[in-house]
């Protein structure tokens, strides 16, 4: 199953110098300034980060003072932190700090890094200007020039880490780092995790949607698992039979959102089917643990026409079943998803058209399988008519700014195609569908062409502080991150060297 909570552990650096003053002293590197400069960061961290998503664990009670100083801490302070079970490691350098510390604990944990130091604030100006005065021109903390030796460190120790450029700590730059480490955690928690039902092969026609298992078992530790359609189709019949009280809430809900133009649809088996195949997947993320379900279309065959309403539904819930047997966009719907929190709901398009006047707005469409509550732009109402696979819905997503995504691979190579795209007017098309303007469609259209991608990809209502965690995901995970709109040439120097 996919978490968006994510377990940091904080643990504060200090440079321990004998003979520099103890906790009320205030001389530069002293523990009295960096107690209460830790005394003023810690609890605005704890205050304004912590959330439904973001939970902090500190080493209050783990040493004497609450911070780490000195590298025989480092032991002991790993084995309180994995009985925490903590997801990522956060060292503010409060002062210079120790970088033989806090280098070896980020060794021993293995974990995303964030390393931070507050902005110097004091300068110990006097209005003497007396050079023997030990107040004039006497730093305080030297967080900074700390933060460079840990650095060092870290890569010496092969660790991945993300800094926040030094800066004060109610600060909009300490935010916005900190909000999108947060995100990558999220992502890499969920990467780590991962686990994808394939239901059925791929359909036959959908050569491209070939994935190599067993790499990508052995280069991420991403599990593929099958499930026969005979039987997954009896077990939604086993629904069909013994849950019959629990479909109609479902069916309910999903004509909630579509005005049923031929009636003769409310009472046929079409919704049903979809209500059942709907509950079947919810027992799947439970009792499987899988983050993602790719279904190949026999599916349907199996279990009866079901309008696409099951996986409108499932998409509404936030849960990834991804048509036409996609494994990889099973999973680029995860990481992306990961990368808000789950706090937008992501849909599953493909590019298929350009727009008849526009050459950098694209369509964006697929057959009835995007979550019906993202629908609500002015130009029609959504509907539901018969049609493919029993009934046929159609709603043109809202207007908004959109991250795209799609990772796949090809020859041992694996990438993220990422970017932004604002969803603007274009001709009515039936189904599903967002008409998106990119800064330089081209780019885009030639990256797909050129490089290891498929048309189907991921979509996600934000803008470019999606795109920017995407980039620290691949950062860390180890995959090219492709990025058309930064580069000059029409594909990705990675693939064609």
């Amino acid at each position: 199953m996919i978490s968006y909570k994510v377990k940091i552990g904080i643990a504060p650096c200090r440079r321990n110098m004998p003979g520099f003053g103890g906790r009320n002293s205030k001389g530069i590197w002293s523990a009295g300034a960096a107690y209460e400069m830790m005394d003023k960061v810690l609890p605005y961290i704890k205050e304004h980060f912590g959330n439904e998503h973001v939970e902090f664990v500190d080493l209050e009670g783990v040493t004497d003072d609450g911070m780490m100083y000195e590298y025989s801490q480092a032991e002991s302070i790993a084995e309180f932190f994995r009985s925490q079970k903590i997801d990522a490691l956060f060292i503010p350098n409060i002062n210079f700090g120790s970088e033989e510390v806090g280098g070896k604990l980020g060794q021993l944990m293995g974990l995303p890094t964030l390393i931070w130091a507050p902005q110097e604030e004091h300068f110990g100006i006097t209005e003497t200007k007396d050079i023997r005065d030990s107040e004039y021109g006497e730093r305080l903390l030297d967080g900074q020039c700390g933060l460079f030796a840990l650095s060092k460190l870290l890569q010496r120790y092969h660790v991945k880490f993300t800094e926040i450029p030094t800066s004060k700590v109610d600060s909009e730059v300490f935010a916005k780092y900190f909000t999108d480490f947060a995100a990558v955690t999220c992502m890499l928690k969920n990467w780590k995790n991962m686990r994808v039902m394939q239901l059925g092969n791929r359909p036959l026609a959908f050569t491209s949607m070939m994935v190599n298992e067993d790499e990508l078992l052995e280069k991420f530790g991403i599990e593929i698992f099958p499930m026969s359609v005979i039987e997954a189709g009896k077990k939604v019949k086993d629904i069909l039979e013994n849950r019959k009280d629990e479909l109609q809430p479902i069916i309910d809900e999903f004509l909630s959102y579509f005005p049923v133009v031929d009636e003769d649809l409310v009472d046929s088996d079409t919704f049903k089917n979809g209500a059942a195949a709907l509950l079947f997947y919810r027992d799947m993320f439970k009792t499987t643990g899988c983050s993602a379900i790719a279904v190949d279309n026999s599916f349907l065959g199996e279990v009866g026409n079901t309008g696409m309403m099951d996986m409108q539904m499932a998409a509404n819930e936030g849960l990834p079943v991804m048509f036409e047997g996609d494994v990889l966009g099973g999973i680029t719907e995860v990481l992306m998803s990961s990368a808000v929190f789950g706090e937008k709901l992501p849909f599953f398009g493909e590019f298929t058209a350009n727009h008849p006047t526009d050459p950098n707005v694209e369509l964006i469409w697929h057959t009835a399988v995007y979550p019906p509550s993202i629908g609500g732009n002015h130009n029609f109402d959504p509907y539901i008519i018969k049609g493919h696979f029993g009934a046929q819905s159609g709603m043109e997503v809202r207007p908004g700014t959109y991250t795209i995504g799609r990772f796949d691979g090809m020859d041992n190579k694996y990438s993220f195609l990422m970017g932004n795209f604002k969803g603007v007017d274009g001709p009515f098309t039936r189904q599903h569908y967002i008409w998106g303007e990119f800064k330089d469609w081209q780019k885009f259209e030639q990256a797909v062409m050129y490089g290891p991608y498929v048309h189907h990809m991921i979509e996600i209502e934000g803008g470019e502080e999606v795109v920017r965690r995407l980039k620290e995901f691949c950062r860390y995970a180890g995959i090219y991150a492709d990025v058309p709109d930064e580069r000059d040439t029409p594909f990705a120097p990675y693939y064609y060297n």
